[in-house]
């Protein structure tokens, strides 16, 4: 899989870089907003966007509204990753159609959690399979990946 990462933090690049690596996928570390409209326009390939509310001056939701203009990236999950929020600044990510909103520190498995869930209602089970196998990933990692992430599922969805 392929992550776009909108967030100008190494340290958030490093967490989210070394879990992908166990399951073969990529992290693209972005830090300008023109660049990320580039890279969605151009790459057919981005699995998920992860984001800081801000890159530099500009506001990352500006992507999330090119992202609604522009067909066949409408459905790739967007999570805002962030220090602070406030319910007004949530309330408007969630209008705005974010998938998830994760404050950090952060979990990492909850990143990629969401963008599994997310693309296995959006696109099926088979899809994520083959995004993933397409990276040639040891089915041992694989399966404790996976395993990781269902059991990190179903905490989430019990935790409600």
């Amino acid at each position: 899989m392929k992550i776009l990462l909108l967030d100008e933090d190494k340290e958030t690049y490093q967490v989210l870089k070394e879990v992908a690596q166990l399951s073969g996928s990529e992290i693209i570390q972005v830090t300008d907003v023109e660049k990320a409209k580039q890279i969605i326009d151009e790459a057919t390939d981005i699995d998920g966007i992860v984001a800081e509310q801000r890159l530099g001056d500009r506001p990352t939701w500006e992507v999330i509204q090119y992202m609604k203009n522009s067909e066949g990236v409408r459905e790739i999950p967007f999570i805002i990753l962030t220090s602070s929020l406030t319910d007004d600044e949530k309330d408007f990510y969630q209008y705005m159609g974010v998938t998830t909103i994760l404050e950090k520190p952060f979990n990492p498995l909850e990143v990629f959690t969401a963008i599994v869930e997310h693309l296995k209602q959006t696109k099926g089970e088979e899809y994520i399979k083959s995004r993933l196998e397409e990276e040639e990933v040891d089915k041992n990692a694989l399966k404790k990946i996976l395993e990781t992430l269902i059991n990190l599922l179903k905490k989430l969805l019990f935790k409600k």
